[in-house]
């Protein structure tokens, strides 16, 4: 029992980790934007300077979410990917070695934060996939923009999306928009964060 609160307490402060990282993160890209002028325009626009600051959160914290998410199914999900695959949102390439590259003919990995972009060059090049992954920079909602990749309706074996859709607007609306993708027959793989039945874990969560 008192191991369980005491694992319940460490869950629960958790968040405020990742809190204090952000907030470093944002007096880093205050710091490139005053001293380095790196990209100053960005401070105008709240969506780039949240994806900046996001950037510098997830490179600190990645390593530690991708050992805890061995604990869980979701290699064994990801290993399932097969054909011309739409990773969703692949960050700085977490799941890249979870793929089966025996079943993969193609990845096109959509992810908007350009931030991210050179850890997830870095990823591809270790994990042997530079002569099948490609990086498309731009939101997965950019229809116009996927079809310059050849992402249209109907071209994909496989979606992938891990623990996005929990930070989208209208995410039934964008399953239904990436279903369309795949080919007849096709298969989406979903892992994300779920509602928990506690109510304590419920507050926290909010």
């Amino acid at each position: 029992m008192a191991l369980d609160i005491f694992k319940r307490l460490v869950a629960y402060l958790e968040p405020l980790g990742f809190l204090a990282i952000g907030l470093y993160g944002a007096f880093l890209v205050l710091l490139e934007i005053m001293i380095f002028q790196n990209r100053p325009k960005d401070i105008l626009s709240p969506s780039r300077f949240s994806g900046r600051i996001f950037g510098k959160l997830w490179l600190r914290i990645d390593e530690t979410i991708a050992a805890g998410e061995q604990e869980t199914d979701l290699p064994k999900l990801v290993a399932k990917a097969y054909g011309t695959v739409l990773e969703v949102g692949p960050g700085s390439g977490n799941q890249l070695p979870r793929y089966d590259i025996s079943k993969i003919d193609r990845i096109f990995g959509v992810e908007p934060n350009v931030d991210l972009h050179d850890a997830l060059r870095s990823s591809i090049k270790k994990y042997g996939l530079s002569d099948v992954y490609t990086i498309v920079p731009c939101g997965v909602e950019d229809m116009e923009k996927l079809a310059e990749y050849g992402i249209e309706p109907g071209t994909m074996d496989t979606v992938t999306s891990v623990k996005v859709l929990c930070s989208v607007p209208r995410p039934a609306a964008l399953v239904k928009e990436l279903y369309r993708l795949l080919k007849p027959g096709g298969q989406m793989i979903v892992y994300e964060h779920v509602k928990s039945e506690d109510y304590m874990s419920q507050l926290v969560q909010q």
